[in-house]
């Protein structure tokens, strides 16, 4: 190993306890050589960091150098205790760290407060921060300068040194934690990491908006197609509708000129009886006139018979001969009363016909009576409303009474809405201001951590028919943890690949579910299978009463609500009706607690114990880890709060709802009342209009019809034959036919809506793109440069572009990695199956360099980037680290390995410390660099 340049001196001091301690010192000693050596450090680099009772160490400080700092160390020795004393000191968020949410727990076990500083290089004058840690009440005092201050005051002065520590620590933590899966995460997850490392603030913003935007476009672009598919099948229906309408209109049509030839032809009917009679009269008059005639002409010659007889007897021929005479004149007068005699039958005939018409007119007559008479009624009626007085101010007054009581409504409707947004505002670290309920926060977390998960849970939705017994989603989103202070205890025991299972009563039903989900989608999921016998009610070994002297106050189980399939298979699997959890009180007394004999897993306020009991010695050993913040389970609400909001809200409403009822209904009254005059003036008016129009149409419609009953007849002959031509035919087509029109005409209003809705949706969306793409297709571009100058040091090729199958698509964009390692490939797509491991490690530290060189601060760390890598690339790795960071330009950097390459080529402007730890360290006053270097080499000779 090339010997590196003398840098600075880090030492610890060891405390006096048997615990393990931590120990952080140089290879070469020496000292600070003044304002010379500072000159050379980049404004906010970090000059000096002092740590005491911070984690594992008792006190140490640390002098780091202004370009490449090397942190070596084993695993487990306090490496990562120097980025937490970084960030912390420097006033960042412990939930960043992913070690605890509470300050407290940073300071070393067994003691009460803890302390660090750090002093950050500044022309004119250096910065002091100094942070006391209080594990009592998780509280920190602040000191800059030495001057007393609050936390917002440190924030700024390290925001005014261009120090962003949550963009340092997300590099941090996404090496930290990344580096084993970046291969395997999707171009999707890849540049949502990317913009939320080292995008502006809001550009990761900007894309969740453009992704919801999308999805409201979506739902616009269906609606629109629904309501054009639905316009086009209503107009098509009608269309073919319409033929039989014609047909219907063409059938009334004759039936209407039936029914007025059936009109008509009593009227021909009776005239033309009328006219026969006349004629008769005249017939019957003109033979009364013969017959009298007649009757005169024989007068004579009968008076002289009548004499002839008395006087003189006649002979025979004479009485034969006027016999004869006689019986002629007779028949003569007996053909001429027969003929009499019928034209009397005739006239009664037409009599009778005629009293008939004359009775269809009496009833005609007693209709138009009927009619006048109602128009007199109505004419009473309306003189007597006319006397009523104006009713228009009480109904002003009564709409005045009623918006009020609308107004109040509202009110109580909004409190009602603010009531269930308290629901739905939960406690997350980032507030989904687009999730209206619970289930889609949690929803929305899932598809963020597991995004196979969240597809399957989508076709379980539509497809939940395809099975017989119970299936429930997600654990993660049936368990309900009743306090939201008890969620993190449920996380940190059950782990989170079975919060994301589902959970099937049938096995049957699991099998079927795992061949659509994962055979034919070929998605990544879990599943399981309730236990035949419930678990759910088994009682706890002990009761918790027994364990309350400890503070126990109660067991995992109590603290979630959960479907009983569900619950069963936690309390099989992971224990929780037996698993107690406990307060401060619990952790105060942990050495007399885990002496219990039947505690295996326990919970404190803030840690989780495991005891384990030795088979051969009986020894007791134990571990103990602190409770990770709740990521998916804090969404609760107090329910017995929001049942007594609702039922005094309900209560208010009904009593308003009531009033409003009665107002509405003497509004109604009243105006009904002042509208009853003008409905009985349109009454009348309808009356008389209808009644002369009746009589208009009836008569210009006769006079286009015959007039002999022979045509009539032959008329009404053909128009009942074509009539019945028609068959199949009512009056329900014609009123579907308007009913669809109407209808048509509306979803003509609302397509038009909708489009001129989405054109605008589409705009916004057009322009919340270019605030978002194009920053974004610079900083791709950026990160390509850095990439590709990475990969051409080791004579490699690596590209990184924005990927998309389609612009509108934004949940589709992703960022796209393509590496070449040897000169005869060609480049191909990183993913986890092409390359070899080391290949991939290597392009994961690359990329995640290139994020940093992007990500301008005075100083940055990366933490372990060789592990998972084979030594020719790590070789490599290092090479490009040690030529980035020794850079004059560069900012300070501070590498954490718990390893070594032998022979690896340094350079002059490194720095390399080393953290020991044990129960018996050195302290700090007692190490001498160059006796220790002695030491070795004189081990060396004797090997």
């Amino acid at each position: 190993m090339a010997e590196p340049r003398k840098r600075q001196r880090l030492s610890q001091v060891n405390s006096s306890s048997q615990t393990s301690t931590s120990s952080v010192s140089s290879v070469a000693g020496g000292q600070r050589d003044g304002a010379g050596e500072e000159s050379r450090f980049v404004e906010g680099s970090i000059l000096r960091l002092s740590m005491k009772n911070f984690l594992t160490y008792d006190y140490s400080v640390v002098y780091p150098g202004p370009n490449l700092n090397m942190i070596v160390g084993a695993n487990g020795t306090g490496k990562s205790s120097i980025v937490c004393a970084i960030c912390l000191g420097l006033a960042g968020k412990t939930a960043i760290l992913g070690r605890g949410d509470k300050v407290g727990l940073y300071v070393k076990r067994g003691c009460h407060k803890g302390f660090i500083e750090i002093e950050l290089y500044k022309r004119g004058g250096n910065v002091v921060i100094n942070r006391e840690i209080h594990v009592e009440n998780n509280q920190s005092l602040w000191m800059l300068n030495g001057r007393h201050c609050n936390q917002k005051t440190v924030e700024e002065e390290v925001k005014a040194l261009h120090i962003q520590v949550s963009n340092l620590l997300m590099a941090v933590k996404i090496i930290c934690e990344k580096v084993g899966e970046f291969a395997k995460m999707s171009k999707i997850e890849l540049l949502e990491a990317t913009e939320k490392s080292v995008g502006p603030p809001q550009m990761y913003q900007y894309h969740c908006e453009l992704k919801n935007f999308r999805n409201k476009e979506r739902e616009l672009e269906n609606a629109v197609k629904e309501k054009a598919s639905f316009l086009e099948k209503a107009k098509q229906r009608n269309e073919r509708n319409k033929h039989d309408v014609n047909r219907y209109y063409e059938k009334k049509r004759h039936l209407d000129v039936i029914e007025l030839l059936d009109k008509k032809k009593p009227w021909v009917e009776y005239e033309t009886i009328r006219k026969e009679l006349e004629d008769l009269k005249r017939e019957r008059d003109e033979a009364k006139k013969q017959l009298s005639a007649l009757r005169q002409a024989q007068s004579p010659m009968l008076k002289k018979i009548q004499q002839i007889d008395n006087h003189l007897k006649p002979t025979d021929a004479q009485i034969k001969a006027k016999t004869v005479a006689i019986k002629e004149a007779s028949n003569k007068c007996k053909q001429k009363q027969d003929q009499l005699d019928r034209k009397h039958k005739e006239i009664e005939d037409i009599k009778q016909k005629l009293k008939l018409k004359q009775t269809e007119e009496e009833d005609h007559q007693k209709r138009i009576g009927n009619t006048r008479r109602a128009i007199d009624d109505l004419k009473a009626e309306l003189a007597k409303v006319g006397d009523q007085p104006d009713v228009t101010p009480q109904i002003n007054a009564i709409n005045v009474e009623l918006r009020q009581i609308q107004e109040d409504r509202a009110k109580i409707e909004g409190e009602k809405g603010d009531l269930r947004r308290e629901k739905d505002n939960l406690c997350a670290e980032r507030k989904l201001n687009d999730m209206n309920n619970m289930m889609n926060v949690k929803e929305e977390k899932l598809r963020a951590r597991h995004r196979d998960t969240h597809a399957a849970l989508q076709w379980l939705r539509q497809n939940r028919k395809m099975f017989d017994g119970n299936v429930f989603e997600p654990m993660m989103l049936v368990i309900n943890v009743k306090d939201h202070r008890f969620a993190k205890y449920v996380e940190n025991h059950i782990p989170f690949q079975d919060l994301r299972a589902f959970v099937f009563q049938r096995k049957d039903d699991m099998e079927k579910f795992m061949t659509e989900v994962r055979d034919r989608m070929n998605l990544k999921v879990n599943s399981i299978s309730a236990p035949e016998e419930s678990y759910s009610k088994r009682r706890p070994s002990r009761n918790i009463e027994s364990l309350s002297r400890f503070g126990f106050f109660t067991y995992l189980r109590e603290m979630f609500d959960a479907p009983e399939e569900v619950m069963s298979y936690l309390c099989l699997q992971y224990k929780v009706h037996d698993i107690p959890v406990g307060n401060e009180q619990t952790k105060s007394m942990i050495k007399t607690v885990i002496e219990e004999p039947y505690l295996r897993v326990l919970y404190t306020s803030e840690e989780k114990y495991i005891v384990k009991r030795s088979h051969y010695s009986n020894k007791i050993s134990t571990s103990n880890s602190a409770l990770q913040r709740s990521q998916y389970l804090t969404i609760t609400v107090d329910a017995e709060q929001k049942r007594q909001l609702e039922q005094q809200m309900r209560k208010e409403a009904v009593t308003l709802e009531r009033r409003d009822n009665e107002l509405l209904a003497e509004k109604k009254r009243l105006s009904e009342l002042k509208g009853k005059k003008r409905q009985l003036e349109q009454k009348i008016i309808l009356k008389i209009v209808y009644n002369v129009l009746m009589v208009h149409v009836t008569l210009q419609a006769f006079s286009e019809l015959p007039n002999t009953l022979d045509e009539i007849d032959a008329m009404l002959n053909e128009e009942r034959s074509r009539a019945e031509c028609f068959t199949g035919l009512s009056e329900n087509v014609v009123d579907e036919y308007n009913k669809r029109e109407q209808e048509i005409k509306h979803l003509e209003t609302e397509l038009e809506e909708k489009t001129n809705a989405l054109s605008t949706y589409r705009q916004n969306i057009s322009e919340a793109k270019e605030r978002w793409l194009n920053p974004l297709k610079q900083l791709v571009e950026q990160i390509n440069d850095k990439f590709s100058d990475f990969f051409r040091s080791m004579q490699c090729a690596g590209e990184v572009d924005l990927h998309t199958e389609n612009e509108e698509e934004y949940d589709k964009y992703g960022i796209r990695i393509r590496v070449k390692f040897h000169s005869s490939t060609q480049l191909h797509e990183l993913t986890a199956y092409h390359q070899s491991g080391g290949e991939r490690s290597v392009s994961t530290m690359l990329y995640l360099m290139a994020l940093q060189e992007l990500n301008r601060c005075p100083f940055r760390v990366v933490d372990e980037i060789n592990q998972g890598m084979d030594p020719v690339n790590e070789r490599r790795v290092f090479d490009i680290v040690v030529r980035t960071a020794c850079k004059e330009t560069t900012s300070q950097y501070f590498f954490i390995t718990p390893k070594l390459l032998q022979n690896l080529q340094y350079a002059e402007e490194m720095t390399i410390l080393c953290v020991h730890n044990g129960a018996h360290m050195l302290p700090p006053n007692q190490w001498d660099e160059k006796t220790f270097i002695k030491r070795c080499l004189k081990r060396k000779a004797k090997a």
